[in-house]
């Protein structure tokens, strides 16, 4: 699983998760907030990666 923070599209941290999601043919998972969302938008973040793992 590739994780990219939605606030982050084009910066590097995004862009080193969406390559290899793409090579791989994989899909990348967007989560709120930036590279730091776990600490920026901790409830969503919390949310979103439990929806994430239990699917």
């Amino acid at each position: 699983m590739l994780i990219g923070g939605e606030d982050s599209r084009g910066e590097f941290p995004y862009r080193t998760a969406a390559f290899p999601a793409g090579r791989l043919g994989t899909e990348l998972l967007r989560r709120p907030g930036g590279h730091t969302g776990l600490t920026t938008c901790p409830a969503a973040f919390v949310e979103h990666m439990a929806k994430a793992l239990h699917a």
